[in-house]
């Protein structure tokens, strides 16, 4: 690979030469999948080839350039940007899309140059000087049920929003009333659970990781009760770079029992 060229993915089981992530991502049509109650939503993980979701409380070990790239990729399709509090402060989430070039990708299809960030928090107990809200280009919105608390200032916009069900059907909704068609989440595996048991989770983008971790402590990509009976997935592509796997997953959208996770 070229410096500054785009890693190339090839399409296992499919003819074609290797393309980037935007050509491959550019194919699945997430935008005109949106309802009109919800938005169409992605989810983006990684783990090991053992499951782990994380190698010291954190992914930073475990992607390489073909995997940032499909994050960053999924990011600019993207409306919005959903992230756990627990993601938040072991990742150092600031600006997400921060190449001039993908903004004006962005503008040009219409899209805000910058995705919101949305957060989830019951109490507004967030990690106020992180990076996040120290990035004035970057908007976030955050869902809380909390009517006695205020934000502090911040140099990012920040929008609060009351809800008095915190559920993902509640939020889900409002962000489709706001405009947002497409919404990626970059988990972590609580939050991912708390979707999925709402049957809010439409596709799961997974990078298999050639690592084998061996870490009994370190999560999974969900993190809640099981779900009784397990969740079926259809397979729409497994892509290749050297030796990690990027697989695409349809779900079923079948609600299990609600969880209160968050």
């Amino acid at each position: 690979m070229t410096p500054g060229a785009a890693p190339l993915l090839e399409r296992l089981g499919a003819d074609g030469p290797p393309r980037t992530a935007r050509e491959l991502l550019a194919t699945i049509g997430a935008r005109a999948r949106a309802s009109a109650q919800a938005p169409y939503v992605l989810v983006n993980m990684i783990a090991t080839l053992d499951g782990r979701a994380a190698l010291d409380g954190s992914t930073r070990a475990l992607g390489g350039p073909a995997d940032l790239e499909m994050l960053l990729e999924l990011r600019v399709l993207a409306d919005a940007v959903l992230v756990g509090t627990g993601t938040l402060r072991a990742e150092g989430y600031g600006r997400l899309v921060r190449s001039a070039e993908r903004r004006a990708w962005r503008s040009a299809q219409g899209l805000a140059a910058d995705p919101p960030t949305v957060l989830i928090s019951r109490e507004l107990d967030l990690p106020w000087k992180a990076a996040l809200f120290s990035a004035p280009e970057q908007p976030v919105l955050i869902y809380t049920r909390a009517r006695q608390v205020t934000a502090p200032p911040t140099e990012a916009p920040v929008e609060v929003v009351v809800l008095d069900a915190l559920e993902p059907r509640a939020v889900l909704a409002d962000l489709r009333r706001r405009g947002i068609a497409v919404l990626l989440c970059e988990g972590g595996p609580t939050l991912n659970a708390w979707l999925l048991a709402a049957g809010g989770i439409d596709e799961l983008f997974l990078t298999l990781t050639a690592l084998l971790s061996g870490h009994p402590d370190e999560p999974t990509i969900l993190g809640g009760p099981a779900l009784v009976p397990p969740m079926g997935a259809r397979l729409e592509w497994i892509l290749r770079h050297g030796d990690d796997l990027f697989l695409r997953y349809a779900l079923d959208g079948r609600e299990s029992a609600p969880i209160s996770l968050l």
